[in-house]
């Protein structure tokens, strides 16, 4: 029955058509196909996209089992009490064959609980053709290296945070109790900048200087949403890494 009144209502729906237009029955279906969407455009489907349908599982390995002294890492970051709030540690298992064993590995927690969902390895040698090592297929981009431990030391959102490439950034900046995050490079996703958003009101940019002009192409999308600034790096200084925090703040 239903089926007869939709049917019933679609002819008088065209015999209307022609009759005003004074047109034929196929030119009366064309006009009233471009005034009334048909079922297909009106329940479009739905594709999810890469992030919608990867659902992250929280790593489960033992890499910090087999922590490891690592001079290169002291000398970098020297407070220990930092290293261990952010979870950064040197790994070497020599039982076992891993393309992470010899690298500092940075985790990638999520922002509010801190739950680690990887890691992300660093070469300590300068040499190496692959300074770092990131799982097949891992969405970084969701992720903000020091998120978390804003979000559990002080009330949100902060005045300021500075945005820089690097997690040893980061966690210099700790050092100097100052607040930053890393977004494991220069570039900022729409993802990290929706983080960005829920920890501070504004933005100090502060990328290393070989990448001053392809992180300017992000600087439109963070100043929609927060107040920005994107200052230059002292004369001399190529990573904000090596400011002290005296210039930092002066910046």
């Amino acid at each position: 029955m239903a089926l007869f009144l939709v049917q019933r209502q679609r002819k008088g729906a065209i015999d209307f058509a022609k009759a005003v237009r004074q047109c034929g029955f196929q030119e009366a279906v064309e006009l009233l196909s471009a005034i009334v969407p048909s079922e297909s455009s009106k329940h479009p489907s739905k594709t999810p996209d890469h992030t919608e349908q990867e659902q992250l599982k929280p790593y489960t390995g033992k890499y910090e089992k087999f922590k490891v002294e690592c001079e290169w890492l002291d000398k970098r970051i020297p407070d220990k009490a930092v290293l261990e709030r952010y979870g950064v540690f040197a790994y070497n298992n020599p039982a076992r064959k891993s393309a992470y064993s010899g690298r500092v590995l940075i985790p990638f927690k999520s922002h509010i609980e801190g739950t680690i969902f990887g890691y992300l390895g660093r070469d300590i040698h300068e040499d190496t053709q692959v300074k770092y090592l990131i799982p097949s297929g891992f969405p970084k981009s969701r992720f903000l290296f020091g998120a978390h431990e804003l979000c559990t030391s002080s009330p949100l959102p902060l005045r300021r945070v500075y945005l820089v490439e690097s997690p040893f950034c980061v966690m210099k900046f700790a050092m100097y109790e100052l607040p930053a995050v890393s977004c494991f490079g220069w570039h900022c996703s729409p993802e990290q900048l929706q983080l960005l958003t829920g920890l501070c009101k504004g933005v100090v940019f502060l990328p290393d200087r070989n990448k001053k002009a392809e992180s300017s192409q992000v600087l439109p999308a963070i100043a929609e949403k927060l107040w920005l600034r994107f200052p230059e790096l002292p004369a001399g200084v190529d990573d904000p890494e090596q400011l002290s925090r005296e210039s930092i703040l002066a910046l």
